[in-house]
């Protein structure tokens, strides 16, 4: 098994416009605004020791050479979605549903056990919370 040295996990999600991403996942969902950036925009941001990054969609760089990141066209076709495990699913839906959060369904329980549900982010990502079966 090869060992990387990880130190910590996160993902880069491409947004039209950081600010705005940035303000949502912080006053939605709690993440910290670790860094921010410009030329092109970008945001770091962490939760429960995960980083999420918000990149300014569309910008090419010199280390990616070929691939931009651009946000979902068609937010009913996803490659994928962020996951936040929560303690308490349903209490967490109310609180954020009552903050405006837009949500695809009620909470759901699966038939193994725990809940989820899939709130939608300014540019159309699920964002999926998660309590583990217990």
């Amino acid at each position: 098994m090869a060992t990387i040295g990880a130190t910590r996990l996160g993902a880069i999600l491409a947004v039209a416009d950081v600010s705005a991403a940035s303000a949502w996942y912080r006053d939605q969902l709690g993440f910290e605004v670790e860094a921010t950036f410009a030329d092109p925009d970008y945001a770091i941001l962490t939760l429960a020791g995960a980083r999420l990054s918000l990149a300014e969609q569309g910008h090419p760089a010199e280390d990616r050479p070929g691939v931009e990141l651009e946000a979902p066209v068609d937010p009913a076709r996803l490659q994928a979605n962020l996951v936040i495990e929560v303690a308490d699913c349903r209490g967490a839906y109310a609180d954020l549903a009552a903050q405006g959060v837009r949500f695809l369904t009620e909470p759901f329980s699966p038939p193994w056990g725990g809940a989820r549900v899939f709130a939608v982010d300014l540019d159309g990502y699920l964002v999926e919370l998660e309590e583990l079966p217990g």
